[in-house]
């Protein structure tokens, strides 16, 4: 079987759409189909839609209803081939992509549509009714990075890993601000900022703000590969976003090496995170600065929910399972052989 993957964003800082259409090509391909991969941000955009009309695939995946749906369905009735779209975030969570009409369009028109977990379907199907008899969940795949040999952690020091692209949605100027008052009261914490920008005006935002914060540290952009070893030294995985549209990689990633994570209180985490079981869920900035007190104090506590958090991560939502979730799906959508019907 051959799909098109349709991805709005492939250049520039790393982000969770980039790194969830990366792990299911690679894992796609590992189970004997060939993918093209269709980079609607890159120059060549063009070219490889040109490709496509040349040798068209079996079907269409957008991921995206706004940045990738609308071209997508476009393409497929262009080839007469089926196509489905991944809801990812911002595309249910941001009324002026949500709302826009070719999003509807989009989502209206596809043969299948998934998202990530029961939370933000019941939520999408509440926002788009004609939807629910086609919107499939597939539980997002996560891969573990390798853990460093000798991963350096400081005992005079508290830190905590925020990873996250420097755009509004992410919440990073809430963490600081409700983070204040603690760094404050103990000097040991750290908050380290780990995601490129997405927006400037927001990114000159938050450097003002950290300037003279010693204990907040800008890292910039860090190569996805190379974060295995920012969260073998941390010692609690932040997550302060205004939304998630699905499963946090970053969260995912935590989890599945261990590591103590605290979430916001949203639909996405929510899903993801059992409270005092697999992590913890903070409702406002005082219930944030109040559950990290807690948690600094209680390292017993954070190794037994984090060792529990890498186990259910590690046999709920592996890759492979998620990919042939996609496979079965995918064929679903196909006509049967010989029926003279559409590719």
């Amino acid at each position: 079987m051959r799909i098109a993957l349709f991805c709005p964003f492939t250049q520039g800082p790393t982000r969770g759409n980039i790194t969830s259409v990366q792990r299911i090509a690679r894992h796609l391909q590992l189970n004997g189909n060939q993918v093209d991969l269709i980079p609607l941000d890159a120059p060549d955009r063009s070219l490889c839609l040109q490709r496509l009309i040349a040798a068209p695939p079996d079907l269409l995946h957008a991921f995206h209803a706004f940045h990738a749906g609308p071209i997508t369905r476009s393409m497929a009735h262009t080839l007469g081939v089926p196509y489905l779209i991944t809801l990812t975030g911002s595309d249910l969570f941001d009324p002026a992509l949500r709302d826009h009409p070719e999003t509807l369009l989009a989502l209206n028109d596809a043969t299948s549509i998934t998202c990530f977990d029961h939370l933000v379907a019941e939520l999408a199907t509440q926002t788009f009714p004609r939807i629910a008899g086609k919107l499939v969940v597939i539980p997002q795949g996560v891969e573990p990075f390798a853990v460093p040999v000798a991963a350096e952690r400081t005992t005079d020091r508290f830190c905590i890993l925020l990873p996250a692209a420097l755009r509004p949605v992410k919440g990073i100027d809430y963490a600081i601000t409700h983070l204040a008052p603690l760094a404050a009261e103990r000097p040991e914490l750290r908050l380290w900022i780990a995601g490129g920008s997405l927006d400037d005006t927001y990114t000159e935002a938050i450097e003002r703000q950290a300037a003279g914060l010693p204990w907040v540290k800008l890292l910039g952009e860090i190569p996805h590969q190379e974060m295995g070893a920012l969260y073998a030294v941390a010692d609690l995985v932040l997550n302060s976003s205004q939304f998630e549209g699905g499963m946090a990689n970053a969260l995912l990633e935590a989890m599945a090496m261990a590591k103590p994570v605290l979430a916001r209180d949203v639909p996405g985490n929510r899903s993801l995170i059992h409270h005092g079981r697999t992590g913890w869920l903070y409702r406002d900035g005082s219930d944030l600065c109040n559950q990290t007190r807690q948690l600094m104090d209680d390292p017993a506590l954070r190794d037994t929910v984090a060792r529990q958090a890498r186990q259910h991560v590690l046999t709920q939502y592996s890759p492979q399972q998620e990919a042939g979730l996609l496979i079965r799906l995918y064929h679903s959508l196909l006509p049967a052989p010989g029926s003279g019907g559409a590719k």
